[in-house]
């Protein structure tokens, strides 16, 4: 069975259940990002989600998405077609080869191993953009200390998605190692009952 599995069936599914809704952790990470910024690259694209809420608070946004897969870079072109050349598909646990001021990773982390996690967040911090955001699954507090990282696969109509649980407090720890030249805001929503989804928002330091 095909692991994280974007077929268009589940382009589908996610953009009935997601597309009109920004819930209050995704409205603060794209605020965080609009503000002040000139440009933005949106690191697991989807169908649009962010740059449609980016083009009601900018005009013509210097966007650029990437995605690994094709059909949700179809449904993205298909919403934007003024971005078709502005949206890729491509590997993006690969090198960062673009330049922009933001860089967004909204729910990716949490579908990816620990191995692809990191190899994302090594990209973004190598891509050294000015602000950063991106979030994280975390079990409740009683629980951390006995998950600090697992993962279940959840079936979908055409194949199984991972789904990824882990500490917060291992997280933010590597976090703040690893990013070192940013300042680091962490925020908490609480989501499925006692779990969190955990939003980690960065600026470059100035120094």
């Amino acid at each position: 069975m095909d692991l994280n599995n974007w077929t268009e069936a589940e382009v589908n599914r996610a953009e009935s259940s997601w597309g009109q809704k920004v819930p209050d952790y995704s409205k603060d990470m794209f605020d965080f990002l609009i503000d002040g910024q000139k440009s933005w690259l949106d690191l697991g694209c989807g169908f649009g989600r962010f740059l449609r809420y980016l083009e009601s608070k900018v005009e013509e946004p210097d966007y650029i998405g990437y995605d690994s897969s094709a059909d949700m870079i179809s449904r993205i072109r298909e919403n934007f077609p003024a971005y078709t050349a502005r949206t890729f598909l491509r590997n993006i646990t690969e090198p960062i080869d673009v330049a922009q001021e933001a860089i967004l990773c909204s729910a990716v982390l949490i579908h990816l191993a620990k191995a692809d996690q990191d190899k994302v967040l090594k990209a973004i911090f190598d891509a050294k953009p000015i602000v950063i955001a991106f979030d994280i699954n975390s079990p409740a507090e009683s629980c951390c200390d006995k998950q600090v990282y697992t993962e279940r696969r959840i079936k979908g109509s055409e194949g199984a998605f991972r789904m990824t649980w882990q500490s917060h407090y291992v997280f933010t720890k590597k976090i703040l190692s690893m990013f070192e030249p940013y300042n680091v805001t962490v925020k908490f929503y609480d989501v499925q009952g006692d779990r969190h989804k955990v939003v980690y928002m960065l600026r470059r330091k100035v120094i």
